[in-house]
């Protein structure tokens, strides 16, 4: 989506708003603000947001922006966050009459502003009101879809499910795996069971979980009493549906992600905007995503893309606009399986961002781009250490055919280092993928040796 960078923009990054939801399912305290401090340094990723210059509301300050900011040469980017804290980045940047005044001044005088969210929540449309009938600013919303509570439901389970059988896509080589949503733990259970005597695994998910919150896997050997315990005593699982499905794992198998933008304009087509592999640590830890020219040679690619397709239109014609990504399984053969639907930025947006920012929008000819979170650094640990731990690998885009970006910063501060990497290819991405994992094991253990 190309903006005019003549109309002020504020990017508000609310990254985990939704996923407080079920991480406050959680059954301490402690293990919520876990499972959310893993997500929450995806706010820095609006550094690499279009348009280029804008003003960025994080719910806590973007750390080593500076830096960020003079090794890629990026201008007119400045940063703000709201003195209170509260479930909700909208609400606490309405309550705040400081920020409020900046926004006011960052609109100018011509008392226009573009506002860009990561998510469109209920709340925005509180922020949008105070904005407008208090003081007289016009708000343009291009990635915003009015129709909150369609939003909402595409971003659920169950609503990717219901969608893919309206929309035909069942008797093709795109569809959701076979599956059932259930309403108690007694029901999901039973489900479980029914997949066990066919001699098939499944996997139980929470209907609204994010982050990979709330899932269980199950195999045929998994005794009746196993399943009833852990299904029991699983917290994320509340009054929602739980959605009990064939868990697909076969020799060989991949997990691609396709992500399109859908213009408020009826008569501009959802444009494809990249497609992707979401790389794990185990079964559901999700640590990064890749694109690169050579996945259109898999048989997979051109099924998720006419499958993606139609569910894309489909959200044109229902008032959808705005991002959205699909998440999804294929099997060699070229089946693919729809996993999730997210109606919001997801967790590669800024990869494509930062290809069609540094090397232009034929990126995905020319070179191969993703990004990959690296665990197990200590707490705290200064960005000098990280910098002189990576030595040469670290480049900014344009130095050479290969490089690596550390970015999200914020998360240095619990010992997550996120990079944004290019390379040529899928295997030289892969490489450096491992020169950084060893670099960061190095780091690790002169830490550990003072």
């Amino acid at each position: 989506m190309n903006f005019s960078e003549q109309i002020p923009t504020v990017c508000i990054c609310n990254a985990v708003d939704t996923l407080r939801g079920i991480a406050d399912r959680a059954h301490s305290a402690a293990e919520a603000n876990l499972i959310l401090s893993e997500s929450c340094y995806q706010q820095d990723q609006a550094l690499f947001w279009e348009p280029g210059r804008k003003l960025i509301v994080t719910a806590e300050p973007i750390a080593e922006l500076a830096w960020q900011t003079d090794f890629l040469g990026l201008e007119g980017i400045s940063n703000t966050s709201p003195r209170h804290a509260s479930t909700a980045l909208f609400t606490d940047v309405a309550e705040d009459q400081c920020l409020v005044r900046d926004l006011v001044s960052h609109a100018g005088s011509g008392g226009r502003l573009r506002l860009i969210p990561h998510t469109t929540t209920p709340e925005l449309w509180e922020l949008v009101d105070v904005l407008e009938a208090q003081h007289g600013l016009r708000i343009e919303l291009p990635e915003s879809t009015v129709n909150q509570e369609l939003r909402d439901y595409l971003d659920t389970k169950t609503g990717l499910r219901a969608l893919a059988e309206e929309c035909g896509l069942q008797a093709t080589a795109c569809r959701v795996a076979r599956g059932a949503a259930c309403t108690t733990r007694q029901e999901a259970a039973e489900a479980v069971e029914g997949f066990q005597r066919s001699g098939e695994s499944c996997i139980v998910k929470a209907d609204r979980g994010e982050a990979s919150v709330g899932l269980l896997i199950f195999r045929p050997g998994d005794s009746t009493t196993t399943v009833h315990r852990e299904l029991e005593q699983c917290a994320f699982y509340g009054d929602d549906p739980i959605v009990v499905e064939e868990y697909i794992e076969d020799a060989g198998v991949v997990f691609p992600s396709v992500e399109y933008v859908i213009s408020g304009d009826p008569a501009v087509l959802p444009q494809l905007t990249h497609i992707c592999l979401m790389l794990f640590e185990g079964a559901t830890q999700l640590r990064g995503n890749v694109t690169t020219a050579s996945l259109s040679e898999h048989a997979w690619h051109s099924n998720l893309i006419a499958g993606s397709e139609i569910i894309a239109r489909e959200l044109q014609q229902r008032g959808y606009r705005g991002h959205f990504g699909i998440d999804a399984v294929a099997r060699p053969d070229g089946t693919v399986f729809l996993l999730d639907l997210n109606a919001r930025r997801t967790g590669s947006t800024h990869v494509h961002d930062f290809g069609v920012g540094f090397f232009g929008d034929d990126y995905r000819d020319r070179v191969t781009v993703g990004n990959y979170d690296f665990y197990g650094l200590p707490h705290e640990v200064p960005l000098s250490s990280v910098l002189s731990g990576l030595g040469s690998l670290v480049a900014p885009p344009g130095a050479g055919g290969e490089g690596v970006v550390p970015c999200e910063l914020t998360g240095l501060r619990t010992g997550r280092l996120s990079c944004l990497i290019f390379a040529a290819t899928l295997s030289r991405f892969e490489a450096v993928v491992e020169q950084v994992r060893a670099a960061v094991a190095t780091i690790n253990a002169e830490h550990d040796s003072r």
